[in-house]
């Protein structure tokens, strides 16, 4: 996969990919936005900010943020 630059917008769908210290349950899925093992299409960038608080709420300390597909 290609890590997308100039071409991501913060108003339209991509894919991300998150790296925390841990592993997260498939019972998570739900809370992060309907992602799995961290990698999935989120509609923008204020849901990825959701997610992102959600992880931060339960204590899940970030390594990276990759937008991994834009569009």
């Amino acid at each position: 996969m290609e890590i997308c630059r100039s071409s991501a917008s913060l108003f339209d769908p991509a894919r991300y990919r998150i790296c925390i210290v841990g592993i997260l349950d498939e019972q998570w899925s739900n809370y992060c936005g309907g992602m799995t093992i961290l990698t999935g299409r989120l509609a923008d960038q204020s849901a990825l900010i959701g997610v992102l608080n959600a992880l931060r709420d339960i204590g899940c300390p970030l390594l990276a943020v990759e937008c991994v597909e834009a569009g």
